[in-house]
């Protein structure tokens, strides 16, 4: 069985090898042993590729890198005539794959129709650990059709073995694969037993500290044993209660409980065995305490917790907490003069608010992703902090600053609940028309808001509108943020790309779901698995959208279990637990379609013509942005 894989490994390895040679006649990188930090040059020869003369730009795109904090789309340089591009890889950089491509991806450079070019990275003259690991999951991106997909990784995964056979991750991988393919079950028993045995040492090697825990939990999530999650976090309570790690798993269960003098009381007997060690778990308790007791309205108490709130070491989080932080005491309207102190640090350290996701490595510390419009999403934020600043002057009795900071800063804000806030100020300073402007820019914003409607609507009143005034205004609303919307929705149209017409997609009575089933209507087909999180957590949004579509026939919602981690009875169970959602949930079966569809992760939505031809494809999920995102996307598609 061994020298099978071999075999498989060295044929497919022999094939990029081949391919390799015709990246280097059409593409220069250099140096060709970069190491992290080094600034790298890729260059394109133009000579060796036929340009068409239409073509003013050229992008390098990356289909597969760990470069959080760079663009995943870089516009290269026309030097004489050939196409360059520069950048420095971040200190952390591992392997990449990238193609070059024209601003509209009409026009795309590969080495040949099943290989993307590829950056690896080395410390010295040694091939980093985990680079042949990346090219194995890059594969999906560069060959995403092919029908010999796994066993293609799995050469890249031998070949990581081969280099670094202490790599957790990539034993793991290898390991899944041949649990996945063995012929009988004893087999594959044996090859799960080796797996939870490569789990348990690394449980072992560092069991109280967060980062290797992450890895543990990595692992169980590998094999495809998601329930082995709690299971290891109660070996950790019962052999370590005492550590920082023990500790914290204690508390997160502790604040779950709904009766707060239940968790008050269970405090107090953790309290007597803080040591030096486990502080830092303890802070979550004195921030526990400190949100109690302002919610209690006992200053004094609130006061004494104070200090533990606040981060002797600050990290990109920091300016987040102390955010909830002043506007739970804007709410409880007490120790306004520390909300000021709060609202002021976060205003001194705007620049270092993450507005794009954050991740956390041990082995990295905080990475911010790359955003384009990253300092105009820090001006928006910005003016949230001012807005907090002028609530907290009208609290203070500093009516006429204010009022001069709300009146600013409100028409740039989105946060509904600032802007009810900013609405009932002016209300109490009988400024209609102010109290107008900001419920109105309230509504175009969350239009699906019922209290922000009625609130609209008693404003409306107050300056004497008939019913049939306050519809006709209301409606004038409806259309400006959708014709804004609208604007910006052009800009991400995608042409030319179809849906696949072949589908192993089933509902859960076992009905095929066919192409013809797609024809004339646009459709709403979003991607999601039981396991994951934001999926779930967007189908309260996804689910009011269809509520709104669902009697219209030529609107179709598909919500389609990946089948990734997931079985159809996994997908059925979860339904029949879940009946407050009353959408269609659809499983499907085919295990490259989320590589022909080139999706990475999930949620992932995509908008279908009547054609079948995709519109949009909106990859993530934004809470309640969800609603006005898939009502406009839907409304566009139907009117175009």
């Amino acid at each position: 069985m061994i020298n099978k894989f071999i075999l498989i490994a060295a044929t497919l390895l022999l094939a990029n090898i081949l391919a390799v040679h015709a990246q280097e006649n059409a593409v220069v990188i250099h140096p060709t042993k970069a190491s992290p930090k080094d600034e790298v040059n890729i260059k394109l020869l133009a000579n060796k590729v036929q340009i068409p003369d239409s073509i003013n730009q050229l992008f390098l795109q990356f289909s597969y890198s760990n470069f959080y904090e760079m663009p995943q789309r870089l516009e290269m340089k026309k030097v004489n005539q050939d196409w360059e591009v520069n950048f420095k890889l971040p200190f952390y950089a591992n392997y990449s794959s990238f193609f070059i491509t024209s601003a509209d991806q009409k026009f795309v450079i590969r080495p040949t129709d099943t290989t993307h070019y590829e950056v690896f990275v080395y410390e010295g003259n040694k091939l980093k650990e985990g680079n042949y690991l990346a090219k194995g999951y890059s594969t999906a991106y560069q060959n995403r059709n092919s029908k010999s997909m796994e066993q293609q990784q799995l050469a890249y995964f031998l070949k990581e073995q081969q280099l670094f056979p202490t790599n957790y991750e990539n034993n793991l991988k290898i390991l899944q694969y041949r649990m996945k393919t063995a012929k009988d079950e004893v087999s594959k028993e044996k090859y799960r037993q080796q797996a939870l045995q490569v789990i348990e040492d690394k449980f072992r090697s560092n069991p109280t500290v967060d980062g290797n825990l992450n890895k543990v939990t990595m692992g169980f999530l590998i094999i495809g044993e998601k329930q082995k999650v709690d299971s290891i976090r109660n070996v950790v309570i019962k052999e370590y209660p005492n550590s920082n790690l023990g500790l914290s798993y204690v508390l997160g269960r502790l604040f779950e409980l709904p009766d707060s003098a239940d968790v008050i009381t269970e405090i107090n007997k953790l309290l007597p065995k803080e040591t030096k060690e486990n502080e830092e778990a303890f802070r979550s308790i004195y921030s526990y305490l400190f949100e109690y007791y302002v919610g209690k309205k006992d200053v004094d108490q609130a006061l004494r917790y104070y200090p533990y709130i606040l981060d002797k070491e600050p990290n990109p989080y920091t300016w987040r907490t102390y955010t909830y932080y002043v506007d739970l005491l804007i709410d409880n309207n007490i120790l306004l003069d520390k909300a000021q102190e709060l609202n002021n640090l976060v205003l001194n350290n705007i620049a270092d608010y993450p507005v794009t996701l954050v991740r956390y490595f041990p082995e990295t510390g905080y990475l911010v992703g790359h955003d384009d419009a990253r300092q105009e999403k820090i001006n928006k934020v910005k003016s949230e902090v001012l807005l907090r600043q002028g609530l907290i002057q009208q609290k203070t009795g500093h009516k006429q600053e204010a009022y001069a900071l709300l009146a600013k800063n409100y028409p740039l804000v989105e946060s509904k609940d600032l802007l009810k806030k900013t609405a009932q100020v002016f209300a109490d300073n009988k400024d209609i028309d102010q109290e107008l402007q900001v419920w109105s820019q309230a509504y175009k914003l969350t239009p699906y808001d019922s209290t922000i409607r009625t609130s609209l609507s008693k404003t409306l009143l107050k300056q004497n509108k008939s019913d049939e005034e306050i519809r006709s205004y209301v409606n004038g609303l409806d259309l400006e943020w959708k014709g804004a919307y609208f604007k910006s929705l052009e800009k991400k149209v995608i042409k030319g790309e179809t849906f696949p017409s072949e589908l192993a997609i089933k509902d859960m009575s076992g009905k095929a779901l066919t192409s013809q089933d797609l024809q004339g209507k646009v459709v709403v087909i979003d991607l999601w698995a039981t396991w994951c999180v934001p999926c779930l957590a967007s189908f309260p949004y996804v689910h009011q959208v269809y509520l709104k579509y669902k009697d219209n026939p030529k609107v179709k919602f598909v919500i389609l279990n990946t089948g990734s981690g997931n079985t159809f009875e996994d997908a059925k169970n979860w339904v029949d637990k879940n009946p407050k959602y009353t959408f269609p949930v659809y499983y499907n079966s085919d295990k490259s379609f989320n590589s022909t569809l080139d999706v990475n992760t999930i949620p992932t939505t995509f908008i279908l013509g009547p054609k079948q031809n995709i519109v949009f494809k909106k990859v993530g999920s934004e809470g309640e942005k969800i609603l006005q995102d898939l009502d406009a996307m839907i409304d566009y598609a139907l009117q175009h």
